[in-house]
């Protein structure tokens, strides 16, 4: 026979575990996967590509790095979910970071994330005064036929993102 008042300390453990799991599941959340969906801290921006590296070699060299427009692409050692979408290839333009989706149509990732369609922009939804969230599509090698889904940064930090990359242009 349990007694009841001897389940109680079993009980408050058990939710105390359950309240913290939120929290200790974002404390996991790879700094990529933040970044992605518009929430890093500015501070965290300046340096931001040099954090990636750090956290996963894959964002140390670019694979592939496009000329007009401006972008490097990455193949990560492991993939990274953000905004609902899993990929190990990201790309990184001048103040954007995003995810190449393959096997999605653009209008239904619009759709999902609920962002507005710009004529001459990539689809987005405003986080705040400094962020994004976007959506669009390249039609550059391995980038033709994906959508890139993640992050659009106002912070003039972001535009050097990979400026190093790019000296030799």
């Amino acid at each position: 026979m349990t007694r009841p008042w001897r389940a109680r300390p079993i009980l408050a453990a058990v939710l105390v575990t359950l309240a913290a799991a939120p929290s200790a599941a974002f404390a996991r959340e790879s700094l990529l996967a933040r970044a992605l969906s518009c929430r890093i801290d500015d501070g965290a921006v300046a340096t931001l590509m040099t954090a990636l590296a750090a956290e996963d070699a894959g964002m140390k060299a670019p694979t592939q790095v496009f000329a007009a427009p401006s972008g490097n692409l990455y193949r990560l050692t492991a993939p990274v979910g953000a905004l609902g979408y899993s990929t190990d290839a990201v790309y990184v333009s001048p103040g954007r970071i995003a995810m190449v989706v393959a096997g999605q149509a653009s209008a239904a990732v619009v759709d999902r994330l609920q962002l507005a369609p710009e004529s001459y922009g990539p689809a987005e939804r405003r986080i705040d005064d400094g962020r994004r969230i976007i959506a669009y599509q390249l039609h550059q090698g391995a980038l033709d036929g994906k959508v890139l889904v993640g992050c659009a940064y106002d912070d003039p930090a972001a535009l050097a993102w990979f400026a190093d990359d790019m000296a030799g242009f």
